[in-house]
């Protein structure tokens, strides 16, 4: 008997593993040539977009670990494809797709997925690039609001359509998008760029098929994903059986803004599997920012990650051992068209609530709350350079939970965001708007022996003649619902907005919301920061003058919270 059998694997180990780099690099590459292409500040300086290689069923089997939100949304997306076109799909087909009820995420978050085939023609897989576009039509700039109320509100719906048949583009479907958005300008160069980054992997992937070739490319895959789902399996089984419960709120659904929504999650470990039950959660949002199934998907596959040591690959195989529970008609399933553009929002509340419920499981793994409030502006503007107009959408980060070996992390797009701070120079040269200031929030981290991480303040001054319609929204507003410290530490702060007049007068904001800057007038953007852990007493003196000493903690805060008198200067 060959060794092969006697494990049941359908390739070694070595060449199992030199394909799983390499599907890795491939989506990687992708992700590289979507930044250098794009045209868009969304894409290529806020990087928020995701890129990943699927099996000819549509299953994930790598990804470039971009935006942890937008991956495990792609594989229903495209499995909504390949159900809608069976065997009419063909090379040089482009399918792009971004309805919420089939499978993808929000409208902005624009999926696109490349077939790839052998040199027999033989279908393998696809490739696919997941880019937010900074507006996709809809009511209002930007697409997406919580306060919108509807599906149909929130831009162009594509149920999984091709973009490209054998090549060619739609050109109907291709000019209804452009005559729907705002700058369409910036959607076409961002389209364009997807298109290219998602055929450069297909290249890629075709070329691995032709090296190996195409069953054992197939053998591989399918050890890769029962290799993932048996160690993934293993780790859950190493957690204690039980049901470990955790709860949380919004500020509000966008609509009532004094009404906080509740959600909860029960997971149970059960041996080698666990479950994940939204059983309870409030009734689907007015407003918008319900959490469409891709996106709960995501959650949960974001949770399991977490307990994963670091070198469990991230793929379809971990959903294996995995059940979720979402009843219908609730905010974590919401019936169409039930609105869902600000979903981020909520999904990162959310993540929150669920990491808390396993920081009962898996204590080794646990951290203080995080700050999830994500703070946002949207706005439209015009180049000071050209005098073409664009969206802006920019957000800030907050605090990271402080853990057991260390402080939270400063300024970090929390749980399933990864997004980075938009360059100032970037945005000054891109838009009719100053940015006063991108800076750390002394005292916003909690109190502990280890301190939370703190959060950012972004202050952005209308430099065009004419007022600045702005949208701003964040969570976590509200000081009831500040991220929680865990061993004794203390609460970290909440996030706040404003619009700061001409005389300098602060104007504090609702939680979410359009407003209107006159010229010189500043919108800020203030994000909250993480809690503490572990009693304020057992941190030391040192660390304490050293946070005084790099501006992260005030002097008053030293000896009121800490009891250390800070050196003279």
């Amino acid at each position: 008997m060959s060794i092969l059998a006697a494990t049941g694997r359908r390739t070694d180990p070595i060449t199992t593993e030199v394909i799983r780099h390499a599907l890795e690099t491939i989506a990687e590459e992708m992700g590289n040539a979507l930044r250098r292409t794009a045209l868009s500040v969304v894409v290529k300086d806020m990087r928020d977009y995701s890129c990943a290689v699927f099996d000819a069923s549509g299953r994930m089997v790598a990804a470039a670990l971009d935006i942890p939100s937008l991956l495990a949304s792609m594989a229903p997306a495209l499995q909504a494809c390949i159900a809608k076109w069976g065997k009419e799909i063909h090379p040089g087909d482009v399918f792009l797709s971004n309805h919420p009820y089939m499978g993808a995420c929000q409208t902005n978050d624009i999926n696109m997925f490349i077939p790839v085939f052998d040199a027999t023609e033989e279908l393998i897989g696809f490739t696919g690039v997941i880019a937010h576009h900074a507006d996709w039509g809809g009511r209002v700039a930007g697409t997406a609001a919580a306060s919108s109320e509807s599906a149909f509100e929130e831009g162009v719906l594509m149920p999984a359509l091709k973009y490209e048949v054998r090549g060619v583009r739609e050109r109907n479907l291709h000019d209804i998008i452009m005559a729907n958005t705002r700058h369409p300008a910036q959607n076409e160069g961002d389209l364009r760029a997807q298109v290219a980054a998602g055929r450069s992997g297909a290249r890629r992937f075709a070329e691995l098929a032709g090296r190996y070739g195409s069953p054992i490319l197939r053998g591989a895959i399918e050890d890769l994903f029962e290799h993932t789902a048996e160690r993934t399996r293993r780790e859950i089984d190493r957690l204690p059986d039980g049901t470990y419960t955790a709860e949380g709120h919004l500020d509000n659904d966008g609509i009532h803004l004094d009404e906080p929504v509740y959600m909860r999650v029960a997971v149970t470990i059960s041996g080698e599997e666990i479950t994940f039950d939204f059983t309870g959660s409030a009734p689907q949002m007015a407003g918008g920012m319900n959490i469409p199934n891709s996106t709960l998907r995501s959650v949960v596959h974001y949770a399991v990650k977490c307990l994963m040591p670091p070198d469990v690959s991230f793929n379809e195989g971990s959903l294996d051992p995995v059940r979720i529970v979402a009843p219908e008609g609730t905010v974590v399933n919401p019936v169409f068209p039930a609105a869902v553009g600000d979903r981020h929002l909520a999904s990162q509340r959310l993540s929150s609530i669920v990491t808390s419920a396993l920081a009962a499981a898996a204590p080794h793994r646990a951290s203080a709350e995080w700050f999830v409030g994500w703070p946002v502006l949207v706005c439209e503007s015009r180049s000071p350079k050209s005098g073409e107009g664009a969206v802006l959408l920019a957000n800030i980060a907050g605090g990271a939970g402080a853990h057991p070996d260390g402080d939270g992390v400063n300024a970090m797009d929390v749980h399933m965001g990864n997004c980075a701070l938009i360059p100032a120079e970037v945005i000054e040269s891109s838009y009719e708007l100053r940015v006063e200031q991108y800076a750390l929030i002394p005292d916003s981290g909690g109190p502990g022996a280890s301190r939370g991480g703190l959060g950012i303040r972004a202050d952005y001054r209308n430099l065009s003649e004419r007022p600045l319609r702005f949208l701003s929204e964040a969570e976590q507003t509200n000081p009831r619902f500040a991220p929680t410290g865990l061993a004794g530490g203390g609460e970290g702060t909440v996030a706040s907005l404003s619009l700061i007049d001409l005389d300098g007068v602060e104007h504090p904001r609702p939680s979410k919301g359009q407003g209107a800057a006159l010229t010189g007038e500043i919108v800020s953007l203030r994000a909250g920061g993480g809690a503490g852990f572990g009693p304020v007493t057992e941190r030391s003196q040192a660390a304490v003058l050293a946070d005084v000493e790099a501006g992260l903690v005030s002097a008053e805060a030293a000896r009121r919270v800490y009891g250390v008198e800070p050196k003279a200067r």
